[in-house]
């Protein structure tokens, strides 16, 4: 990044929860190279997240704290003790089909890392991650889907609930739901209580891209680099979307908590449609001699929806973290499945 003017003190200390995920893992080494110190919580020791991070950045550039759940507000207050930010990145990825045990946990969650956030002085910026799923469901082919920074996904809250929802599809729905109630629940949280401190969401679409280490699963990126395998089957309730790279999104988070003049913004993470066809030409293309890729499916279609806010999320990518805009499918793809 060009030399830039820091909302959060420079070298200072960054809470990141759920450290050891696929994006929780880049969001921490965006904030390592800039100089920033972080914690990372973690659900178990993860002595190899800390030794990677340490190699690379130096002894006291990051150390993890374990922290088995967010239901404790005092316990969340002592984590907090000495930073002066905090990415919210850990959410629930159970996929669980009962919205009952998913989406009350995710606002509570909020609620706590929020209510301890606002106990803590020292901390000025607090961005939380939440998801493309929170602003619409991806329709294919569906000309005049226009997406606006104040753009909600109240189908999913509803799809979750219905008893008669198709069956293969609660999973989603429910994970779907406590992102869109999750955040919904944070700005209304943040209107209410008017804390001293500033806050900003960051809405990744599809991610890939790099993964950091061969103990992080890379969540969707594991699924794309399981086709240089031949294993199709996660893809099996995946519909066309926007994808967006793992490092545009740390940055982007990095962003929400740095950049003096992003306050109380949605960035929106979609660089640009992708379908299966898309993923499966570039990996023959990068692996050429590789037999086990599979076929193209037939007929997938497109995203067509206008994401009009990601306009700001790629200037912001531009300007403030010195960035060309969006990674490239290619890029990104390749990074992921580097080694594979």
């Amino acid at each position: 990044m060009a030399k830039q003017i820091y909302y959060l003190p420079r070298g200072s200390r960054v809470l990141v929860t759920g450290a050891n995920g696929f994006i929780g893992s880049n969001v921490v080494h965006s904030l390592l190279e800039l100089g920033f110190k972080v914690r990372g919580t973690v659900r178990s020791a993860k002595p190899w997240l800390d030794k990677m991070f340490r190699e690379k950045f130096g002894q006291d550039a990051y150390e993890s704290v374990v922290l088995a759940n967010f239901e404790d507000v005092d316990t969340l207050v002592e984590v907090m003790d000495g930073v002066s930010g905090v990415a919210h990145v850990a959410s629930d990825v159970s996929f669980s089909s009962n919205p009952e045990e998913v989406v009350p946990w995710v606002v509570r969650a909020v609620h706590n890392v929020l209510e301890a956030a606002s106990r803590q002085c020292d901390i000025q910026r607090v961005v939380m991650t939440s998801s493309s799923i929170a602003a619409l469901f991806p329709e294919p082919n569906k000309e005049g889907i226009v997406v606006r920074e104040d753009s909600w996904n109240d189908e999913a809250i509803k799809q979750a609930y219905n008893p008669d929802a198709p069956q293969h599809m609660k999973g989603l729905f429910t994970y779907a739901a406590s992102k869109t109630e999750g955040e919904k629940a944070a700005w209304k949280w943040m209107e209410e209580n008017q804390p001293d401190f500033q806050f900003n969401t960051v809405l990744p679409d599809f991610t890939i891209g790099r993964i950091l280490h061969d103990e992080i699963s890379g969540s969707t990126m594991g699924w794309v680099r399981g086709l240089t395998k031949g294993n199709v089957s996660p893809f099996g309730s995946f519909v066309p979307q926007y994808y967006c790279d793992v490092i545009d999104i740390a940055r982007l988070h990095a962003a929400a908590l740095l950049d003096p003049n992003t306050v109380s913004r949605r960035l929106f993470g979609f660089a640009a449609p992708v379908n299966l066809t898309d993923m499966i030409t570039v990996i023959r293309k990068l692996r050429p001699n590789n037999t086990l890729i599979p076929d193209t499916p037939v007929n997938e279609g497109h995203d067509l929806s206008e994401v009009i806010p990601a306009t700001e999320a790629e200037k912001l990518l531009r300007e403030f973290c010195g960035r060309e805009g969006w990674t490239s499918l290619e890029e990104s793809i390749a990074q992921g499945i580097e080694g594979h």
